[in-house]
């Protein structure tokens, strides 16, 4: 900000008052008037009887018969004024300087550039006007006292310069000697592209010049001219952004008070922060600024701001200390334990729920089989029915630099996590106009430069929390991203504000959410893509700058990775990594069953076993017939380990749930007896029950026991005692239905044949009929020695589906209702066909047992019927079913035929 009269209260009274003195000084007479007044400036004599020196004695400029100081500044900048540099006037100048060029002449000063003679080294030469400072001299000595630390440019040499009037006159002046400092200007900075790259930036603009300006406020000087132009950044220095201050002003101001010109140089330091601020928001706009600089730093800039800063004392202490800060932290942390208490409950089953990495690590239990599989340094992609554990085997592998417990050590897996399900990709969703070759190479830059960026912040945060050794040489790291990542120099900042990978971090993020808000807007005709060759050489670059990374490899994790949360020209972009076949990354991902697409942006088919390899949760845990080498008693093992460490780390009073559970209260056998007469006393209870209806799913499994637990009010303090089977029957049924219910809510839309379907009601209408039918032949089963459970559809034919069929089929997989993992060898025509088991969480809510031993049997268009007409299927399709279990009786109980 610039000083001007709009700057002094009472302008335009100020104005009208001196209204006869500007219009006689505008006039076109003003130069006969001031010849007249034949000011002598030594002597500071003049012409009494002139018109002029009437008027200037009528307005205050002559006193007691004396030019005041300023009427010799109002006069000076009337009469002063060089027009020609080489002009009669300036021979002291001449004797020193050479190549003298004429920067700027203001109200209190003239501004020269000149060349010293000999030494050829460029100097501005500052001729201050007489009246504009009281005692030059003695305020340029006072400007010694500076330390050796102050950025502010001080003049080195100060002499007297006669020069020549408007009128011819001679008029001693004093000259200061600045050194030159090339640079870019604050101004020309703010508008330059990039150079906000670095989150820190405006605090150490704040520190810089407010030491400088506190320094100078602490010998009792000021600036007195801190506008834009007088603030040179120099982005080369040290590598680091350095603020030098130039052209300081102090005691020459002419006639404004010195209390007037200190307080204007606060004025202007909180509007340039404010302006660099700007700067920055409009760069990040997707992102607020507390989060870009920091909460710490946010907080600061607040309490400058504020009206109660009124100097630089008080600004250095704000940016010195930490007590809004830390009174921020004492205001949060008391809130969160005023109105919230850590859960204690087995609904933590999610590794997305969990919100502390901590408790994620101690509550993980791994089937190690599967582990060892997922871990291995390939290409691997986790699937499985919904809650099977797939988020916490990816996100085992992750490197989470707070905790003090790892599952794996970073320096030989460093997993770069990503929860898909957050939202993160779905910007980056393919416009309409791109083109394939466009969209693959703008959509793999995007992915790319979220890993960058991830790892590096994971990087810094190991540095932060001391596990990972800061480099002691960052040039390579430097020099990748200013190659390849922002395309340009990149700023630093001072190293205690903001550390080299810091810096790196922030310029990353900075080059991302720009690349992002491009892809909003018109395509760019000249993008600057990156390869995965890049991503190889960043991550080789990274083991070079790390002495602990040196071996490690990294594993880049995409969690729910399917569809609806991720698009699918991302999904094409993460197998483009996949098949970067290289010794440095690999790639895992989890994903419903049949929601990520397996195909390169080339339209490669990636290849199950050589592009990648598939490790199905379900599918290895299952204990049916056929679920190959795994014992069943190691999966039950395994599951109970589940639940007992979450005992353990709650604190409750046993670490076993057979404590609370029972082991197997009633026996299968008893149990489908008692069903398949639909007792009322066929309880779901005891632990090897819920284990199998839990059905291979963590989280159906901790659903259940929590919901045991709170119908039983079983909390870390209940003595440890067999919940009653009624209560865990009526929790186990509850949990049963309200997954059934739950599937009406699945949003989407169904084509079937001309008319349009809630997906999300269709799926239930089928679960609910096709868990009725099953029912039936349970039912049948009443009275044989050997029961058998029918839980599964085999198809007895090969013929394939109609369109709309098969999307409801698909769906029902992908929700988990249907499990086809498995192949088996039909009964009718021995073929080999895959088959489609009822997710053992719904048998509470159909009364079935839960044990597969027969196969629902159906043709293609039985099976359609049920899929597209499931009201249908139950009329027609269980007819014969229904009559065997339930035929209908005359008056005399003789059962009648269909034809009678």
């Amino acid at each position: 900000m610039i000083y001007s009269s709009q700057n002094s209260e009472n302008t335009n009274e100020l104005i009208r008052v001196h209204q006869e003195l500007l219009d006689v000084l505008s006039s076109k007479k003003v130069g006969q008037l001031l010849k007249d007044f034949d000011l002598k400036w030594a002597e500071k004599s003049y012409n009494k009887s002139s018109k002029l020196a009437e008027l200037l004695a009528k307005f205050g400029y002559i006193l007691n018969g004396k030019v005041t100081r300023a009427g010799e500044l109002l006069l000076a900048r009337l009469l002063l004024h060089i027009d020609i540099i080489d002009g009669e006037g300036l021979e002291e100048i001449g004797r020193k300087y050479e190549d003298l060029v004429i920067v700027a002449q203001g109200k209190n000063s003239i501004v020269i550039f000149a060349l010293h003679k000999i030494l050829k080294t460029p100097f501005i030469l500052k001729i201050i006007r007489p009246g504009a400072s009281e005692n030059l001299e003695a305020s340029m000595s006072k400007l010694n006292q500076l330390g050796t630390t102050n950025s502010i440019v001080k003049p080195i040499d100060i002499f007297p310069v006669t020069l020549k009037d408007g009128v011819g006159n001679p008029a001693n002046v004093m000259c200061l000697v600045f050194p030159y400092i090339d640079g870019t200007t604050f101004d020309q900075f703010l508008q330059t592209e990039n150079a906000y790259l670095n989150a820190q930036l405006v605090m150490s603009f704040a520190k810089q010049v407010g030491n400088d300006l506190y320094q100078l406020e602490g010998i009792g000087a000021y600036h007195g001219d801190l506008h834009e132009a007088n603030i040179i950044v120099d982005t080369k220095a040290a590598s680091e952004v350095t603020f030098r201050i130039i052209d300081i002003s102090f005691d020459a101001m002419g006639s404004r008070p010195f209390e007037e010109c200190r307080n204007t140089d606060l004025t202007n330091f909180k509007q340039h922060l404010w302006r660099l601020l700007a700067a920055q928001r409009k760069n990040v706009p997707h992102m607020s600024l507390r989060k870009y600089i920091g909460t710490i730093n946010y907080l600061k800039l607040v309490e400058i701001f504020s009206a109660e800063t009124k100097n630089f004392s008080d600004v250095m202490r704000i940016i010195q200390g930490e007590t809004h800060h830390q009174n921020y932290i004492s205001a949060k942390k008391s809130f969160v334990d005023n109105n919230f208490q850590v859960p204690k409950t087995f609904r933590l089953q999610r590794y997305e729920e969990i919100t502390d990495p901590e408790v994620a690590v101690k509550l993980l239990v791994p089937f190690e089989p599967l582990m060892e599989k997922v871990s291995d340094f390939s290409n691997v992609y986790v699937s499985g029915n919904r809650g099977s554990g797939k988020s916490t085997y990816l996100a085992s592998l992750a490197f989470f630099p707070g905790t003090t417990e790892e599952t794996f050590d970073f320096r030989e897996t460093f997993g770069i996590y990503f929860p898909c399900r957050q939202g993160e990709f779905r910007t980056l969703r393919r416009k309409s106009d791109w083109d394939d070759r466009y969209s693959s190479d703008i959509t793999i830059t995007a992915l790319i430069l979220k890993v960058i960026r991830r790892t590096l912040e994971l990087i810094c945060s190991g540095e932060r929390s001391e596990k990972i050794k800061p480099s002691q040489n960052t040039a390579a790291m430097r020099d990748f991203v200013e190659r390849v990542v922002i395309k340009g120099p990149m700023l630093s900042v001072d190293k205690k504000l903001q550390t080299e990978i810091e810096n790196l971090v922030s310029s990353v993020i900075r080059a991302e959410m720009s690349f992002t808000q491009n892809l909003l807007e018109e395509q760019n005709s000249n993008p600057k893509f990156i390869s995965t060759s890049d991503l190889i050489e960043f991550f080789h670059v990274i083991r070079k700058c790390y002495e602990q990374l040196e071996s490690t490899r990294f594993h880049i994790l995409f969690d729910d990775a399917g569809s609806p949360y991720l698009p699918v020209n991302i999904q094409l972009a993460i197998n483009d990594l996949i098949l970067t076949s290289n010794s440095v990354f690999c790639v895992k991902l989890s994903a419903e069953k049949l929601t990520f697409n397996f195909m390169s942006s080339d339209q490669k088919v990636l290849e199950n076993g050589q592009d990648y390899f598939e490790h199905n949760i379900s599918q290895m845990l299952s204990t049916g017939p056929g679920s190959g080498e795994i014992d069943p008693k190691e999966i039950e093992k395994y599951f109970r380990s589940i639940i007992n460490v979450r005992l353990k780390h709650f604190e409750y009073r046993s670490n076993e749930i057979v404590d609370y559970l029972g082991d197997e209260i009633i026996s299968y056998e008893n149990l489908i007896r008692l069903l398949s007469m639909a007792a009322r006393n066929a309880y779901y209870c005891g632990w090897t029950t819920i284990w199998n209806i839990a059905d291979r799913t963590p989280r159906n499994l901790l659903e259940i026991v929590s919901e045991i637990f709170a119908s039983a009010n079983v909390d870390e303090n209940t003595t440890p005692e067999l919940i009653p089977p009624i209560n865990q029957n009526r929790a186990i049924r509850s949990i049963s239905e309200k997954r059934l219910n739950s599937l009406s809510q699945i949003p989407g839309g169904v084509k079937i044949g001309t008319r349009e379907f809630s997906l999300g009601r269709k799926l239930f209408e089928v679960t609910s009929v096709l868990g009725s039918v099953l029912r039936l032949y349970l039912k049948a089963e009443k009275g044989k020695k050997r029961r058998l459970q029918t839980l599964a559809i085999e198809r007895n034919d090969i013929t394939p589906l109609h369109n709309d069929a098969e999307t409801i089929l698909r769906a029902l997989i992908t929700f988990g209702v249907l499990d086809s993992g498995k192949l088996g060898y039909a009964r009718d025509d021995e073929v080999k066909k895959p088959y489609f088991v009822l997710n053992k969480i719904y048998c509470p809510a159909f009364g079935l047992a839960y044990r597969r031993d027969v196969h629902l049997r159906l043709s293609r268009n039985k099976m359609e019927m049920l899929l597209r007409t499931p009201e249908v299927f139950s009329r027609q399709g269980t007819r014969r079913i229904r009559e065997e279990v339930e035929p209908p009786l005359d008056l005399f109980t003789r059962r009648l035929s269909e034809k009678e």
